[in-house]
């Protein structure tokens, strides 16, 4: 408890330049509930987020890590809120994947129910009035790359132009960190292709159809020094046929030999998402 009342203290006190910027831009945030109905037939909870007044906007779904649903991103205990990307002209949905917040159906784990609500949001944003349908991206923290990736591998027909990646596992030895932490194996067995290809990212970046930027720290929020995760995730999409890739501010399309990784911490991946999303947005990676 401790722990976490310090560790909330401590993104408070950090938040205090990200809320100082978004009053400086004088816009006006509109927050609309809406309820999707996913292929499964489970009702998903989402919310929307746009600058009063905006029309043709650059979109982008926000995908959740670990356990995490919607109202996650309207705090600051991540590097990026919906809040701060909309008042930057985005028009933001974020949703409560299956089995979280006020979402039906059971966890898991950015399978194949939780890739389908990726889709279902997808869907419904690029149908939106307020959005430019040519100018949609996801935004994927930490686990929720697995959803994210398997959702945009399997259907390549959504009208996703870049997924971007803040330090999201590659695949089953780093989802559990080496087989430590299970809780994301729901009692399966790391030996289990079946339930792990399906969640694993570096099975599935060289089949998207979008654009590819990781956002990479050393040390990395949850494994340490390790970054084999972002090493595996730029091999495997250099071997697809992605319309470009990109780690961190290296050249696009470059498999760098001595990656320059960001420093840790909140604050630097906050500026490094920020940026990132200012160039999206126009347009250029």
């Amino acid at each position: 408890m401790i722990g976490k009342l310090r560790n909330a203290m401590v993104a408070r006190v950090q938040s205090v330049p990200r809320r100082v910027r978004m009053r400086a831009s004088h816009t006006q945030v509109v927050r609309e509930p809406v309820r999707l109905t996913s292929g499964a037939g489970y009702s998903i909870d989402a919310r929307l987020y746009w600058p009063e007044g905006g029309t043709e906007l650059p979109a982008v779904l926000l995908v959740p890590g670990t356990n995490d649903g919607a109202h996650v991103f309207e705090g600051w205990s991540l590097p990026v809120n919906a809040f701060e990307l909309a008042s930057m002209g985005w028009f933001v949905m974020s949703f409560d994947p299956a089995g979280r917040g006020e979402s039906w159906g059971e966890e898991d784990y950015g399978g194949p129910e939780h890739q389908d609500n990726v889709r279902t949001a997808l869907t419904y944003l690029a149908g939106h009035g307020a959005v430019d349908s040519s100018r949609i991206g996801v935004l994927s923290i930490s686990l929720g790359l697995g959803m994210a990736c398997g959702a945009l591998a399997q259907w390549p027909d959504l009208p996703v132009q870049w997924l971007l990646d803040w330090e999201g596992p590659s695949d089953r030895e780093i989802i559990t960190s080496g087989g430590r932490i299970m809780t994301p194996a729901l009692g399966h067995s790391l030996k289990d292709d079946v339930y792990w290809h399906a969640r694993e990212a570096v099975a599935h970046v060289g089949q998207l159809r979008c654009g590819y930027w990781r956002l990479q720290a050393n040390p990395d929020h949850a494994q340490s020094d390790d970054t084999r995760h972002a090493s595996r995730m730029l091999l495997a999409a250099a071997q697809g046929q992605l319309p470009w890739f990109q780690l961190n501010h290296h050249r696009r399309d470059e498999v760098p030999d001595t990656p320059r990784y960001l420093a840790g911490g909140r604050m630097p991946a906050n500026r490094a998402i920020l940026s990132a999303m200012k160039k999206l947005q126009g347009g250029s990676p």
